[in-house]
């Protein structure tokens, strides 16, 4: 599983929901596991300067004096996150079904996407004849209050539960995505939704989730399947713009058979934001249908040295001017791939820049159905930039902005529509 940088853990916290009691001497097995496993098989060696052994010293006696998974659990991740990385911790059997994106995990939706914007929860898109369009909500409307639960207490309580990387991008996209799990859930139950319109006019209304019609499919054997979705249309007569939601291999000809129809085009927009990552193999094909010859395109650093990835182009790739769009919650294979192309100048970035979770993972089971997520490799570009809690800086900074939302503008896009009419 070292080829998946799909974001599984991104809502992993120290504190978990499980509260039985532990068999005997099954912590100590367990802290014996992740032990074993991160002194062998962590990236570096040097564990960035931290002492690794006075950590295990320190953590020691605590763990193993745990009563239930619950406090297990809270001290192996409070250890863990020392190091301050992505693609790490312990997540028990009952959250591990509760994790990750929850635009891809789960089966309801309103049909509204979110993200935080200085302080606020602003809609940035509502599907057209979804529940909450149906319900007169728009885009650069102001959430309030969600399921009894305000936006102040819902970001309150994830600053005060961070997650490596220790950065405000990263805790603004995992304050984003606490918001947008309320908006999903089981098909049939409703949201309670209080927010505020165009015109500041306060409104509360109970919406119904729907069922997505979408496909779904597995990616990782350890975790529930995901809804994969594409999107294509031509703007302008000579823009192409495609938008996917995750790097997976059932796109994967979807999305080159896009591409090639869309050859004859001048300008191509690849549409990434909120995209949390995915596969390995899904990320660099896609790569090699805009280069023209053998490209060295990332730098894998492990225990065992460095490995090279390059690129081998297809008989026929894209040639035309190529914009990536990027924002807070494209994460891992998303920023490996934006990074990357970035990096050997095949593409122009647009849009915010990412959070910094940038290493590749393996996924090790623990007793009673836990799993213990770790980072194998470091990702580098092909000029040896260290993308992990960088992340990756657009060559052209642009803000999604509530006033503009409300107008029904993404600024972001029109941007880089703006931007390849003018580079023709």
């Amino acid at each position: 599983m070292g080829k998946i940088t799909l974001i599984i853990v991104v809502a992993l916290t120290l504190l978990t929901s499980s509260k039985g009691q532990i068999k005997k001497n099954q912590n100590v097995e367990i802290l014996s596991t992740v032990w074993e496993t991160m002194n062998n098989q962590y990236f570096d060696s040097t564990f960035n300067g931290l002492n690794w052994q006075e950590q295990y010293e320190y953590y020691k006696p605590i763990i193993e004096s745990c009563k239930t998974n619950d406090s297990l659990y809270y001290y192996l991740n409070q250890m863990l996150f020392k190091l301050g990385v992505s693609h790490l911790g312990v997540v028990s059997a009952e959250e591990a079904g509760k994790i990750g994106d929850p635009q891809l995990f789960l089966d309801g939706t309103l049909g509204i996407d979110v993200r935080y914007l200085k302080g606020e929860a602003v809609i940035t898109s509502v599907k057209k004849n979804s529940s909450a369009y149906n319900a007169g909500i728009k885009s650069g409307f102001t959430l309030i209050e969600l399921n009894g639960k305000t936006i102040k207490a819902i970001a309150a309580k994830r600053k005060s539960e961070p997650t490596p990387p220790f950065n405000e991008r990263n805790l603004t996209s995992m304050i984003t995505q606490d918001i947008i799990r309320e908006l999903y859930g089981t098909p049939g139950d409703t949201v309670r939704i209080h927010y505020l319109d165009a015109g500041n006019i306060e409104h509360d209304v109970a919406v119904q989730l729907k069922e997505r019609n979408i496909f779904k499919a597995t990616l990782l054997s350890d975790v529930p399947e995901i809804y994969v979705s594409v999107d294509k249309r031509i703007i302008n007569d000579e823009i192409g713009y495609i938008r996917f939601d995750v790097f997976h291999p059932v796109i994967l000809d979807t999305l080159i058979n896009i591409i090639n129809g869309y050859k004859h085009l001048p300008g191509l927009i690849l549409d990434i934001r909120g995209n949390p990552g995915g596969d390995f193999d899904t990320r660099r094909t896609l790569a090699e249908q805009f280069v023209s010859g053998r490209t060295l395109f990332w730098k894998y650093k492990s225990r065992s040295g460095i490995r090279e990835v390059f690129l081998i182009p297809p008989k026929e790739p894209y040639k035309g001017k190529l914009v990536i769009l990027i924002d807070v919650l494209s994460g891992s294979s998303s920023e490996e791939f934006s990074g990357g192309m970035k990096a050997i100048g095949r593409a122009t970035i647009i849009g915010q820049q990412t959070a910094g979770k940038v290493l590749t993972m393996e996924v090790v089971p623990l007793p009673e159905g836990a799993l213990f997520v770790y980072p194998n490799q470091q990702t580098m570009t092909s000029k040896d930039e260290v993308l992990e809690a960088v992340g990756v800086i657009p060559d052209i900074k642009v803000e999604l902005r509530k006033e503009e939302l409300l107008k029904g503008k993404d600024s972001q896009l029109e941007k880089a529509v703006e931007y390849l009419t003018n580079e023709k």
